[in-house]
């Protein structure tokens, strides 16, 4: 079972992407899918590529997050 600490760490790549940024209104993907699907996109679809890819948001913390999401995925 996680703990108090996980789930903190966890809580904002499972928001969805306009729940967290002004430019991404009426876009209710969660962060983590939306990360997800940018970088199957950068890795030509390869599964294995991506995972590698996005291993770190699973304990990056809401300042990491945050950045990469502006950096990436604003338009």
């Amino acid at each position: 079972m996680a703990d108090a600490k996980e789930i903190e760490q966890t809580a904002m790549i499972d928001r969805e992407m306009d729940q967290v940024f002004d430019w991404a209104k009426g876009n209710s993907m969660p962060i983590r899918d939306a990360i997800w699907d940018h970088e199957m996109e950068a890795n030509n679809h390869d599964t294995m590529k991506t995972e590698a890819a996005v291993e770190w948001i699973l304990k990056a913390d809401d300042d990491k997050i945050k950045d990469y999401c502006e950096k990436n995925l604003k338009k």
